[in-house]
């Protein structure tokens, strides 16, 4: 699983590059975070080929004291989309989290990506209007 789950890493995070260098670095990040006793990755298939994936960790909610699963990374390959792919694995996560009980699926998208957005707020998502995401990277 992990060539192909690299592979679509890959295409995701790098969907110009057609080098070998950054489809190792993929490799490796994929490695670490399997390594993770918090984070999951799902390889869905379509006719036996690798179709989409998506990476999820758990997270706990201040509020409620209850789980939350955080999606981190949705992706489906350009050939596959509107064909049910990422519905599936989003609905995959939902009984994954209900199953834990949560109290919610948490994700995040760039504003431009107009297209994954529609497929969130169709799933029943909502945007937090009030919200901004902050990062501190080391």
């Amino acid at each position: 699983m992990i060539p192909e789950a690299a592979a679509l890493l890959h295409r995701y995070a790098h969907p110009h590059d057609t080098g070998e260098g950054r489809l190792a670095d993929c490799r490796a990040a994929l490695v670490r975070l399997l390594a993770s006793p918090v984070a999951h990755v799902w390889v869905a298939s379509v006719a036996g080929r690798p179709a989409g994936f998506l990476a999820w960790t758990w997270s706990a909610s201040t509020s409620t004291g209850l789980p939350v699963l955080r999606v981190e990374g949705l992706y489906t390959l350009p050939e596959y989309r509107r064909q049910g792919v990422a519905s599936a694995l989003l609905q995959r996560a939902a009984e994954e989290a209900r199953g834990h009980g949560a109290n919610r699926l948490q994700l995040e998208t760039d504003v431009d990506n107009a297209e994954a957005r529609r497929l969130y707020e169709v799933l029943g998502f909502e945007p937090l209007p009030r919200k901004r995401v902050y990062m501190r990277f080391l």
